[in-house]
């Protein structure tokens, strides 16, 4: 009898073709959604795969580098969600290096910007997420 288990979602699968599965997940619900509160349970899964895999980290970033060139529905939102969290340097430069290079496509400049701007503490999107909402509400 076949496993029931989704490919990819396997605990013994490895890091690298989970995150893959969870990124598919991501990009589908992005394409067929408005809205990041239906794509927040799958970028908390990508995450927390990343932080538990810190021995795959240059995978990782190469597999997010390679998403920021396809630019397909939910990769700004994937990306600048772990973004936010993680700050790789490796992810923050080739961000970086795509809005400074004069013959890409100006009109993922502003995606980009979006994406860049997720390291910092004051991004702006962050109370999209009901991660980071509570702790934009301090109490006095």
């Amino acid at each position: 009898m076949g496993s029931t288990t989704p490919p990819g979602e396997s605990p013994a699968a490895d890091p690298l073709t989970r995150f893959q599965s969870i990124t598919q997940d991501v990009l589908d619900s992005a394409e067929h959604s408005c809205g990041v509160e239906v794509l927040e349970t799958n970028l908390e899964r990508a995450l927390e795969l990343l932080r538990r895999n810190p021995d795959r980290q240059s995978q990782f970033e190469a597999e997010l580098v390679a998403l920021i060139d396809s630019m397909r529905e939910g990769v700004v939102e994937l990306v600048s969600f772990v973004m936010h969290e993680l700050r790789w340097p490796a992810v923050e430069e080739a961000i970086s290096r795509r809005i400074s290079a004069p013959l890409r496509d100006v009109s993922h400049l502003r995606l980009y910007e979006a994406m860049l701007e997720a390291f910092s503490d004051s991004w702006r999107d962050r109370d999209l997420y009901a991660r980071f909402e509570a702790e934009g509400r301090q109490e006095p």
